[in-house]
């Protein structure tokens, strides 16, 4: 992987959710870094389980949550959105991406978009099932060492 590269891309990418609300941001890497101190994952659905959402640009700029039980694709751009930019962040910081962390709950991995955009910026060489797994469990062991090591208790 060229982190250069992929840097760059990361830094150049637009995001429209993340950046108007801190708090769900501030909230949803509270979890992550959670999951990761635990040495553990978590699921999308307990990620943003009782997260308010406050984004101007949907529902009206009303507060909202997101309903675990009937995931719309709305929700799932939103939230890979702050997923993507957590893992610009950690990768700035410390050259890997949290949102490994968060996975689909039947498969206990993440999505099929968190590894395509992986591919897209050039992380990921190829969608290969062994390169794919790879990728992950070596993005996992990365945020499980940081976050154990950056811990605050």
């Amino acid at each position: 992987m060229d982190e250069i590269a992929v840097a760059r891309k990361l830094a150049a990418t637009r995001w429209h959710y993340p950046e108007v609300d801190p708090d769900a941001l501030a909230r949803l890497q509270q979890r992550i870094a959670g999951a990761g101190r635990r040495q553990d994952l978590i699921t999308y659905s307990d990620l943003v389980r009782g997260v308010t959402f406050y984004l101007p640009n949907v529902n009206d700029g009303k507060p909202f949550e997101i309903d675990v039980s009937e995931w719309r694709d709305l929700d799932r751009a939103i939230i890979g959105e702050f997923l993507g930019y957590i893992s610009m962040l950690s990768f700035r910081e410390a050259g890997f991406m949290a949102s490994a962390l968060a996975v689909e709950k039947a498969e206990m991995k993440p999505s099929v978009h968190f590894f395509r955009w992986m591919r897209e910026l050039g992380a990921l060489p190829d969608t290969k099932e062994e390169t794919v797994l790879a990728f992950w469990l070596d993005q996992v062991k990365k945020a499980h060492a940081w976050f154990k090591a950056h811990s605050k208790t």
